[in-house]
């Protein structure tokens, strides 16, 4: 395997790596359709709740 090669690998293992990790925090920052009206009856629950 050459010099070439060998980055084209790892610049794409990082890539990859990086597409995974920003899919998994959008993920963790978002609320499935199916889940929508109990978060936002939680989260509203929630505001409420709070004293500013």
């Amino acid at each position: 395997m050459n010099k070439n090669q060998k980055i084209f690998r790892w610049v794409l293992i990082l890539f990859t790596l990086l597409m995974i990790a920003l899919a998994v925090q959008m993920a963790s920052h978002t609320t499935a359709p199916w889940n929508k009206k109990s978060a936002l009856k939680s989260r509203n629950r929630a505001m409420s709740d709070s004293t500013f």
